[in-house]
């Protein structure tokens, strides 16, 4: 039977990883990308932020937005008449 050797830096099974570790595995500390999402239509909607659900939240804002400004618009030009 072959022997099998630890490499240095690696983790046992079931044992608790470092801060280092989680760092490699996570990808960095989280700040030095950003998330970006793009609702395909026509015009396509893009926002980017620091994680997608931001990013998400970030058009959904934008859409209310713009829905409420329609609904406005239509509600003084029907007043207006």
């Amino acid at each position: 039977m072959e022997e099998t050797k630890k490499q240095e830096g690696t983790q046992e099974a079931g044992q608790p990883l470092t801060g280092e570790q989680v760092g490699e595995v996570a990808g960095g500390d989280g700040t030095s990308c950003g998330s970006t999402v793009v609702v395909s239509a026509n015009p396509s909607v893009t926002n980017t932020a620091g994680n997608p659900g931001d990013a998400l939240i970030g058009i959904y804002d934008g859409m209310v937005d713009a829905t409420s400004h329609v609904i406005e618009t239509v509600a003084k030009a029907i007043k207006q008449s």
